[in-house]
């Protein structure tokens, strides 16, 4: 269990600053663009941190396993073990503990803490990209600011329930528009959908209304059924965000929003597969460990690099078909649970096979 815990901790560790040094080169372009404070950049790479180690944790315990008992093979430890009686279950449980308490913890963190942080470092990397101004404390009501402009035109914020990112679609839209001069409000449009035409080059409202004032009173009221405003110009990149909501969200904070929107008529099939990856994705790193062990067990007789280029070849197979059933759970083929929840199984209970299989 410490042979285990402590080769985690140095490949955790080792792979978090890999991927640090990566992210920063990666955003010097826009940090010299842009002239961003080098400690808004140190402060959006600190609170990276725990997005980072969330996603590479799965990873890192396959890689542990390998080097745990690829060693244990190596010096014919495993061989002593087995010949004083002690069974391969026996040996291979203290790291499948660990394992099963790091998925655990996974859930826990992500639950608790994970959330805050994503929302922290996506209002850093906007600063740091120079995107519009917005609110990042409540992914479920989104604020962000209009295109700024010099012609003396209206300023406008967005208000929204809901955006999808793919389809282009806004849930419950509303905007204002203020006099640039006074920012005393000039108009209120809402719209329960709206979504972007192509064709028209504009945003379609759908079923809502707008009304115009004059100082603190009414001027006007329309409803509609359906229309375009084509003095709003901003295009969908405008809106389009670095993250899904569901990183933003805890599982109790999405299941609450995925519940609203379906009272709204919206979809959610998408989100809905987020919500349950909440509770497979970490049990990830446990079915890694299961796949690792038998690998690991055959470097004696293959070789070590023969067992950690299988192990990770299986390991890259695992996310291929983990977005592949994603995919089909965002377009309806697939229910929600089914789509999150089958590779998990199908990569476990072979794992497992292998493992039964193993000579103890």
């Amino acid at each position: 269990m410490r042979e285990y815990a402590t080769n985690f901790a140095i490949v955790l560790s080792s792979f978090s600053t890999l991927f640090l040094i990566f992210t920063f080169f990666e955003l010097i372009g826009p940090i010299f663009k842009n002239r961003t404070p080098l400690i808004t950049v140190g402060e959006y790479l600190v609170t990276l941190i725990p997005y980072i180690l969330y996603n590479i944790t799965p990873l890192c315990a396959l890689v542990a396993v390998l080097v745990t008992f690829g060693s244990l093979s190596r010096t014919s430890e495993l061989t002593a073990m087995k010949s004083s009686g002690i069974s391969l279950y026996r040996i291979i449980t203290p790291v499948l503990i660990v394992t099963i308490l790091i998925s655990a913890g996974l859930f826990v963190f992500d639950e608790l803490y994970l959330p805050a942080a994503n929302r922290r470092q996506e209002a850093l990397l906007s600063i740091i990209k120079d995107k519009p101004t917005q609110t990042f404390s409540r992914p479920d009501r989104q604020w962000i600011s209009g295109q700024t402009n010099n012609a003396g035109e209206p300023s406008r914020i967005f208000y929204y329930q809901y955006f999808n990112a793919e389809k282009d679609t806004f849930a419950n839209l509303t905007v204002f528009e203020f006099d640039p001069a006074s920012f005393t409000l000039q108009r209120r449009i809402f719209a329960a959908t709206a979504q972007w035409d192509p064709k028209v080059n504009n945003w379609v409202f759908d079923n809502g209304w707008q009304r115009t004032f004059s100082g603190e009173t009414i001027a006007s009221y329309q409803p509609f059924t359906v229309a375009t405003f084509p003095e709003i110009r901003e295009q969908p990149t405008y809106f389009k965000k670095e993250y899904i909501p569901s990183q933003e969200m805890s599982y109790t904070e999405l299941s609450r929003y995925i519940t609203d929107l379906k009272q709204s008529g919206f979809d959610t099939k998408r989100l809905s597969v987020q919500l349950n990856k909440k509770i497979a994705y970490p049990l990830i790193t446990l079915v890694m460990a299961i796949l690792a062990i038998p690998f690991a067990l055959s470097m004696g007789k293959k070789g070590s690099l023969t067992g950690i280029a299988t192990a990770i070849g299986l390991a890259i197979t695992y996310w291929v078909v983990a977005l592949i059933f994603e995919s089909l759970g965002n377009v309806n083929t697939l229910p929600a649970v089914l789509a999150a929840w089958t590779p998990d199984l199908l990569f476990g209970i072979t794992g497992t096979y292998l493992l039964l299989r193993t000579p103890t």
